[in-house]
């Protein structure tokens, strides 16, 4: 049981770095955004997505080792949970567990928080572009006058970014 409870205590610990190296990133990511800089945004995804995978790669060795600490205490090994191996066993595991699992939730919690805010942030970006966007199409659509003759008129362009001349 011992050896067993070990391999998860490393792998949760593991987790615990990745975890909070991602909290940094998403952070960064928040300044990032509001300062607009395209370049350090796409450095910091890249980091991003290279904590995920290492997050994914832990969690599938997070998955074995419950399994095996909860063969072992006799919990649940369809799905373990890690307060559920907790109650199992004895201090001071059950005390390092339970405060493993309170540090991965509130740093998981965190994360989904900014990661929201960021969200946001990118939405009322899009937004701002998307009116930019309208506002200087708009100005090169052809407005309709009326000709002398009563008529309505389709003027040429409005405006030119590129002068025609040579």
């Amino acid at each position: 049981m011992h050896e067993a409870y070990k391999s998860l205590e490393i792998v949760l610990e593991d987790e615990i770095k990745v975890y909070r190296a991602l909290l940094d990133l998403v952070r960064r990511e928040k300044e990032v955004l509001i300062s607009a800089k395209i370049d350090e945004l796409n450095e910091n995804n890249k980091s991003k997505e290279a904590m995920v995978l290492k997050i994914r790669a832990l969690e599938r060795v997070r998955e074995k080792a419950a399994r095996d600490l909860a063969a072992a205490v006799g919990a649940s090994t369809e799905s373990p949970r890690l307060l559920e191996i907790a109650s199992k066993v004895v201090d001071p595991y059950n005390s390092k567990l339970r405060s493993i699992h309170s540090t991965l939730d509130l740093l998981i919690r965190r994360i989904k928080e900014i990661n929201e805010n960021n969200e946001a942030l990118i939405q009322s970006s899009l937004k701002m572009v998307n009116g930019a966007l309208g506002a200087i199409k708009d100005t090169l659509q052809p407005r309709s006058t009326y000709a002398q003759s009563g008529e309505v008129k389709k003027n040429e362009v409005a405006g030119h970014f590129v002068s025609k001349e040579v």
